[in-house]
């Protein structure tokens, strides 16, 4: 049995006694609250917890149960007055509200989800478990967006630690990169308090893996998973590598030994000599080969043992590895018009991407008395290699389309943390510390495309030179950060005071750089034409490189490679003020030092250096009025900043084959103010229900948006960086968990059901400047790019211990705004869809293993982009598709076995 005793702030409580009733047998709490005994399994028992200057809480029915994590979170309240009272609670109702009771005592407005509901999901990924989370929805199946807003507006900790970007053309944190089977829980807080990071407006997400084991245990599991689309379905790839499985590629397509480092070497050699180049590229991975898509696998094992050493110090060690791998395939439908709305493109892709992902978390603690230290590491790697192959017409220059691509992702995300709790001698003060490297790389070997035409009334396909390429690109992001704090305990109105102080620093070092690679004709005059014609896996064969044949054209840019190094220096002082017994006042300010430094060349090889710093005063107030021990009314009034990713303000400009759409950065961008205003009254009717009702505002200066260039035609479009002149969002947010035993008292079958759901609303206006009004900022009633009107969770769970297990979840997002266009061009939404999953587990084998059956997408709505020509946000008859695919149906069956370990 393990727990962690709290107190009502969700301080941990070091020193607290835990006794067995009827024994002589106690514990007492680490630094960090937490505490372990061994109990005998079949037996229930009752834990005494108690603490100078708290109630004492009596804890019924504790048993240690096959299978279960056996932990619970036990508050105490503050003693009043009236002297001495035990509070009774059943550890089942402790453990259910814990995470709940951690939102209604947080400093912070936040929600969250914790490893019990995750469990009885579906998702296997981070991104895919935050869309459960009250007011975030998720793009693209791993960036998440809270309260509408984009991923810019939001920041990300894993274990205390802040997290980079991990995308090179956007400034998010890829979530798809950490297992959900890792995570213990999830919170995401809405407002500000001085102690965190003052860079978002929409939600700070702070993602903690699984902590340190009080017991030994070993685990196994696996699942097969069938997807409508893809599983047992034709399959076409470019030929596999032997690697490929594990999520490497095995040299097959790293950039050729020999040939020239630098596009300006390359250039420098004669016609021949580049010739003899070009056949140092690899011809034979042009090759299609096709098979039959396995079901989805994914295999997983944890291990943890904790010993107990000298003087009642513990060490504690976890280790945890998942694998998966899929061959998904489903088809996409494109189409352009032109701003009078007649066809440029009318395209379809036959996607076809393989996946493969490996994660492995270790954490090591040690814990003595009144010090804790732990060494906190976890490490992914995702592989996708999506071949597609794309047929349709091209109008304006009458031809018929046939388009193959090869593109290979292989990403990499290493964090790891070395932090300490001590409980110092000197006034009763607390110092927490953390230091922290994180690693996140993305390698882009030899993504290649292919494009035949053929005119109308011809039965002849042509290679065209302009759309056939090689690029290879290669970006490593490095971070380390540092912080400490000091939590100093006071008196004040007979009550307990805080008073923290601290800093941190976070410094970042991000080099990109690319190559990229189209083909020409060696001589026009000596060219043969037959070679234009030959199929896509024989056109680029080595000895067709010749002085009557292709040479490589090297086209890399100047700007295709930029080195940025940004550093946050920051200094906070907070209160948390305790001014009566209702009234709760956390209030402070943050001062951050910014320093973002990137070099680049411009298209004339002049060299660029963007050079940035800022200073910034972030003062917030988070004021709680507890009305009763089940009601509170929150306000909370912050400020907050958005920064330009290094990627943003690079002038790289990138042509998206896969979007069919080209990305640009701006060198001018500024950073964004946000004015933020939070009101939530919050009603906690038992333990492990809630319901809140909220409204916020905001007002940004300077928001970026990512939008269409005015300079863009129809069949080839360039988005780009700006920022708007000003924006406000107003928004509602209601949630609610409740049991269901409500409706019929007694009834076992409703006691064990417990509905919830969330819903959130919000709208927008956005001023932007326009050159057409002499800069005269221009308003514009609609959204923030990235925000949906209204999102909806819901769900319904049933927990039994002797029967089983099953949870039902509905989720929904209004039109969302995914590309800003412009005054020839209309703005792109996504079509709202309906995400319906259903779960249901049953332990077996004496509760050792457990099977889980699982439905993803039962209802298999289309995603949906579309031109919004009407202007009136929703989909209307008028509207013209953009692009539009069905990601299938999912149904995994899956089993894990739970050893029984010998205890040390």
């Amino acid at each position: 049995m393990n727990g962690k005793v709290i107190n009502s702030r969700n301080e941990p409580v070091p020193g607290a006694t835990i006794i067995i009733e009827g024994t002589t047998r106690k514990v007492a709490a680490n630094v960090e609250g937490r505490f372990s005994f061994t109990l005998e399994a079949g037996r229930k028992y009752t834990l005494i917890v108690s603490s100078a200057g708290y109630n004492t809480k009596s804890l019924e029915d504790v048993e240690v149960k096959a299978g279960d994590d056996n932990n619970v979170t036990v508050v105490l309240e503050t003693k009043s007055e009236l002297g001495e009272v035990v509070v009774r609670s059943s550890v089942r109702k402790e453990t259910t509200s814990a995470m709940i009771n951690l939102q209604r005592n947080n400093t912070a407005v936040s929600s969250g989800i914790a490893a019990d509901l995750i469990r009885r999901t579906p998702d296997r990924t981070t991104g895919e478990v935050l869309k459960r989370v009250s007011g975030a929805s998720i793009q693209d199946n791993k960036f998440v967006v809270v309260r509408g807003l984009s991923d810019r507006y939001n920041a990300a900790f894993i274990n205390n630690a802040q997290l980079p970007s991990s995308e090179p053309d956007r400034k998010a944190f890829s979530f798809d990169v950490i297992p959900a089977d890792m995570i213990d829980n999830i919170i995401i807080n809405k407002t500000a308090t001085p102690e965190l990071t003052g860079e978002f407006a929409g939600g700070l997400i702070q993602v903690q893996t699984k902590d340190i084991p009080t017991k030994n245990f070993m685990s196994i599991g696996f699942q097969l998973g069938y997807n409508s689309n893809s599983t047992f379905k034709n399959f076409t790839s470019n030929e596999r590598t032997s690697t490929d499985w594990l999520g490497f590629d095995d040299g097959t397509r790293k950039f050729p030994a020999g040939f020239p480092a630098t596009p300006q070497e390359y250039r420098s050699l004669s016609t021949n000599q580049q010739i003899e180049k070009s056949q140092l590229f690899r011809d034979d991975v042009y090759a299609q080969q096709s098979k039959s898509a396995l079901p989805i696998m994914t295999y997983n094992f944890s291990y943890g043992s904790a010993r107990t050493l000298k003087n009642d110090a513990k060490l504690g060690f976890i280790a945890s590895v998942v694998y998966r791998n899929a061959m998904m395939k489903y088809s996409v439908d494109r189409k352009f018009s032109q701003s009078d709305g007649l066809p440029i493109f009318s395209l379809t892709d036959e996607q076809n991407k393989y996946q493969t992902n490996i994660g492995a978390l270790i954490n090591i603690t040690y814990s003595q008395k009144k010090n804790k230290i732990s060494f906190k590491s976890i490490y992914n790697r995702f592989y996708e290699d999506n071949y597609f192959v794309r047929n349709g017409f091209n109008t304006s220059r009458n031809q018929d389309i046939n388009f193959l691509s090869s593109v290979l992702n292989q990403r990499n995300f290493f964090s790891s943390q070395l932090e300490g709790d001590h409980q110092l001698g000197l006034a009763n003060m607390k110092f927490r510390w953390n230091t922290g490297y994180s690693l996140v790389t993305r390698d882009q070997p030899d993504l290649r495309t292919q494009q035949y035409t053929r005119s109308e009334g011809s039965n002849i396909s042509i290679i065209d030179l302009d759309d056939s390429r090689r690029f290879w690109s290669d970006l490593q992001d490095h971070t380390m950060t540092a912080a400490g704090a000091f939590t100093l305990p006071f008196e004040l109105f007979s009550q307990k005071q805080n008073f923290k102080f601290g800093g941190s620093t976070i410094v970042r070092f991000r080099d990109f750089q690319s190559r990229i690679f189209r083909y020409k004709e060696a001589s026009q005059a000596n060219f043969d034409e037959n070679l234009s014609t030959l199929p896509y896996d024989q056109v680029f064969n080595r000895n067709n490189f010749s002085t009557n044949g292709f040479v490589a054209d090297d086209f890399t840019s100047n700007s295709d490679e930029y080195f940025g190094i940004s550093a946050i220096n920051s200094g906070f002082a907070m209160f948390d003020n305790k001014l009566n017994e209702k009234v709760r006042l956390v209030w402070g300010v943050r001062v951050e030092f910014f320093e973002q430094y990137l070099t680049s060349k411009d298209a004339t090889a002049k060299r660029l250096n963007i050079n940035t710093e800022t200073w910034d005063v972030l003062p917030s107030v988070n004021l709680t009025y507890s009305i009763n021990t089940k009601n509170n009314l929150r306000f909370a009034a912050f400020q907050t900043v958005a920064r330009p990713e290094f990627r943003e303000i690079a002038p790289f400009q990138f042509f998206d084959y896969e979007s069919n759409y080209g990305v640009s950065g701006n060198p001018d961008l500024k950073r964004t103010k946000i004015l933020n205003l939070d009101l939530r009254y919050e009603i906690y009717p038992a333990a492990g229900e809630v319901f809140t009702v909220g409204a916020f505002y905001k007002n940004f200066k300077d928001p970026i948006e990512f939008r269409l260039d005015p300079g863009s035609n129809a069949d080839r479009r360039l988005y780009f960086y700006q920022n708007a002149s000003n924006a406000n969002t107003y928004g509602a947010e209601v949630e609610i968990r409740k049991n269901l035993d409500f409706l019929s008292k007694g009834n076992k079958l409703l006691s064990n059901m417990t509905a919830f759901g969330n819903f959130t609303y919000l709208f927008s206006d956005v001023s932007f400047p326009d050159a057409s009004s002499s800069g005269q900022s221009i308003s514009s009633n609609r959204p923030i790019q990235g925000q949906s009107p209204y999102l909806i969770n819901a769900g319904i769970q049933y927990s039994s211990d002797k029967l089983f297990n099953m949870t039902l979840l509905y989720n929904k997002i209004g039109p969302r705004l995914a590309l800003v266009g412009n005054s020839e061009f209309p703005d792109i939404y996504e079509r709202p869809r309906n995400l319906l999953d259903f779960q249901v587990s049953k332990r077996i084998l004496k509760k050792q293993g457990q099977l889980k059956l699982t439905f993803s997408d039962i209802l298999n709505n289309p995603i949906y982009l579309y031109e919004d020509v009407g202007g009136s946000k929703e989909f209307t008859n008028g509207d013209r598709l953009f692009s539009s695919y069905q990601p299938g149906t999912t149904i995994s069956i899956g089993f894990t076995y739970d050893f029984k370990l010998k205890n040390n």
